[in-house]
């Protein structure tokens, strides 16, 4: 029998007791505390009993709550307001489309504020908000806490201000760099962290299973021929940037390179204008051979044309090879085993599944996708992308592209990396990874998407010895190492004592 929580701010009925969120709690009314959970089993309600906590035990505070989107912060409104018997004018949600003295005067009057952080922190600093008397601070998404992020400023100020302050800090995945962890920890002054997994005993019954399926398919010679070519060139370069004493790995690794010499050329040293073209010649090629491998031979094209009409890009095009990868994709129709296989993929699924999100990170890409898919007997696909560029859809279309998904309108949403976090996403029975992500925040994040209400299904489709498989590997292998360092914190504790510690 479900039993639920009672507390004289929540709604009767509303919050389903759970043992893990009980023990969770136990540590975030204390301290400081960062809460790891698997995406889908309630993060959110964390949130909603403590702020119900903090509320009783202060009675005449407020709450901020804080998330990086609109849509996100919206559906925190609602469900705070879903789950707790204050008054509807006690919860306002607040970003800078209002005007800064009307959100001054919210700040003052409302009990439970929802905000997103670049304007709180604004309101900060102009003096339009003090953070005096709020009695709790919730940041979602925490992992964002690093470097620059609004929610450094915040919580040091929240800090500094508070008469009682307490800030509860959720992720599904803060990442698996133990430096970047204790910054999001150093950042947020937390003193705890409470970690759960699907594995956990007190979250194992509230979690539904989710099968993992691999589903491998190869290049077919020409295409074979094509990434040949293009292996050959970024050779090349590899070895030019060696007589520079130059060596890298990875796509990162070029990055990296690239900001640190470009910071140092700007700064007069011009000798190094010659090997910063050769790491973007090695970047373009890079990312050419991605798209070949990952993606889709449109996509693939669509770049290449992109490439040709910029200056940078015609250097790269002197070389016979890249000339001649261009001329075989450009007029051909599309002939990507991964996109005949998605076909087949989602055409079976649907024959029993009511919903499926197949995630791909690249733009072009997603377009095709949503062209092929068409095609597909039975299937109603819509697509979710960002807002940046002429195509991209703005936050209200995204919102509506969701419902008209959650009421069956679509069946198959194809969503790029907007769709991996924030963005509340119905209950889908199918997740098809069409591209692996070497990051463990994206594969989390992903994975949590599927399966919330029933047993799911997750397909990853891997080009064989490609850049998909590499990718596949390290984000499963940096997962295992994010549970441990967090476990690890969470046994033997997190971080020095600071002025802090003695407020």
């Amino acid at each position: 029998m479900v039993s639920y929580v009672s507390h004289p701010l929540l709604k009767e009925n509303v919050i389903e007791k759970r043992e893990y969120q009980e023990n969770i709690l136990r540590t975030a009314e204390k301290k400081n505390t960062l809460v790891v959970l698997p995406t889908g089993i309630g993060k959110t309600v964390v949130a909603l009993l403590l702020c119900a906590k903090r509320l009783e035990k202060y009675p005449e505070e407020k709450v901020l709550i804080l998330a990086p989107t609109r849509p996100l912060v919206a559906q925190h409104k609602k469900s705070f307001q879903n789950a707790m018997t204050l008054d509807e004018g006690d919860f306002k949600l607040i970003t800078g489309t209002i005007k800064p003295e009307k959100r001054a005067e919210y700040y003052r009057k409302t009990k439970i504020i929802f905000s997103t952080p670049q304007t709180v922190e604004n309101d900060l600093k102009e003096g339009r908000l003090s953070l005096k008397d709020f009695c709790l601070l919730v940041v979602d998404e925490a992992h964002r806490s690093v470097g620059n992020y609004s929610y450094t400023f915040i919580a040091k100020k929240y800090m500094l201000q508070a008469e009682h302050p307490l800030i509860l800090a959720l992720t599904a995945s803060p990442g698996s760099d133990e430096e970047k962890i204790r910054e999001i920890c150093e950042n947020l002054f937390i003193r705890a962290v409470e970690i759960r997994t699907e594995e956990d005993s007190d979250v194992k019954p509230y979690v539904k299973p989710v099968s993992i399926e691999i589903v491998r398919v190869s290049l077919p010679p020409e295409l074979e021929k094509l990434r040949g070519k293009m292996k050959e060139v970024l050779k090349e370069k590899k070895e030019r940037l060696k007589e520079y004493g130059i060596r890298f790995n990875t796509k990162r690794d070029l990055l990296q390179l690239q900001a640190n010499l470009g910071k140092k050329a700007g700064q007069g040293e011009k000798s190094l204008f010659g090997i910063l073209m050769v790491i973007a010649d090695a970047l373009k090629i890079w990312h050419a051979l991605e798209l070949l491998e990952t993606q889709s031979t449109t996509a693939l094209r669509e770049y290449l044309e992109r490439l040709q009409s910029t200056p940078q890009g015609r250097r790269l095009f002197k070389d016979e090879r890249v000339k001649s990868v261009y001329f075989e994709v450009l007029g051909r129709e599309e002939m990507h085993p991964k996109i005949t296989k998605l076909k087949w993929i989602v055409e079976n699924e649907l024959k029993h599944a009511e919903r499926i999100l197949v995630f791909s990170h690249y733009r072009d890409n997603i377009e095709k996708l949503y062209e092929e898919l068409n095609k597909v007997p039975g299937c109603r696909p819509c697509y979710l992308i960002g807002q940046a560029g002429e195509k991209g859809q703005t936050q209200k279309k995204q919102i509506e592209t969701i419902k008209k998904f959650e009421e069956g309108e679509f069946n198959c949403l194809i969503g790029s990396p907007v769709s991996e976090e924030g963005l509340h996403i119905p209950s889908v029975d199918v997740g098809i990874f069409y591209d692996a992500v070497p990051s463990e925040i994206r594969l989390i994040q992903r994975r949590g998407r599927i399966g919330r209400v029933k047993l799911g299904k997750v397909i990853f489709l891997l080009l064989r010895g490609s850049r998909d498989e590499a990718y596949f590997y390290t984000a499963l292998r940096k997962e295992r190492k994010m549970k441990k360092v967090l476990k690890d914190m969470k046994k033997f504790g997190i971080r020095k004592t600071t002025l802090f510690d003695f407020r």
